[in-house]
């Protein structure tokens, strides 16, 4: 737990994580280790040992990016029914700003907690994305080909990895953009 402490606090000492978003992971982190349970019960009934995370950081949920028919529309949906920030719209690098009926990313406080892109299937769940404070790239390829998994390609590049079902997650060192 020690590790994971100062990989928080290194996380907002470098700018990585804002003083919320330290406290949320040492609540997260706090919480999270009074109720591990030891054991889980699967659908089926059987039980499975559960073991803490063993990766060498703690991870986080940063964002997720949802696909939209009209992502200005959506934009303001999240804007008023739950409360969020437009942060910016158009897509990240040179053209920021650009194409507001193209791309619209939504937090709290600057935080990036929605990215909405115009994008098929409409409706769906394109990526989520975890937040580990420290991580390295070739370290976590090394973790997930060592397991059995592999890292998944993505238009928007990135680390991805897929899961059976063909979710994605993204990787991230920082959080994303606003």
């Amino acid at each position: 737990m020690e590790k994971a402490i100062t990989q928080l606090v290194k996380g907002y000492e470098t700018g990585g994580l804002t003083r919320r978003g330290l406290i949320r992971g040492l609540t997260m982190l706090f919480a999270g280790t009074a109720a591990a349970p030891a054991a889980a019960q699967l659908l089926d009934g059987s039980k499975v040992h559960v073991h803490p995370p063993s990766l060498p950081w703690e991870p986080l949920i940063d964002h997720i990016q949802i696909n939209s028919r009209d992502p200005q529309k959506s934009a303001e949906f999240y804007q008023k029914v739950l409360g969020l920030e437009l942060l910016r719209v158009g897509p990240a690098g040179a053209e920021r700003d650009c194409c507001p009926e193209r791309d619209a990313f939504l937090g709290v406080n600057n935080r990036l907690l929605l990215a909405i892109r115009k994008r098929e299937p409409v409706g769906a769940i394109d990526h989520w994305s975890m937040l580990a404070p420290g991580y390295d790239r070739h370290q976590f390829k090394s973790i997930v080909e060592k397991r059995g998994g592999t890292i998944a390609e993505h238009d928007l590049g990135g680390q991805y990895v897929k899961d059976p079902d063909g979710a994605m997650l993204q990787l991230m060192g920082r959080p994303g953009g606003s």
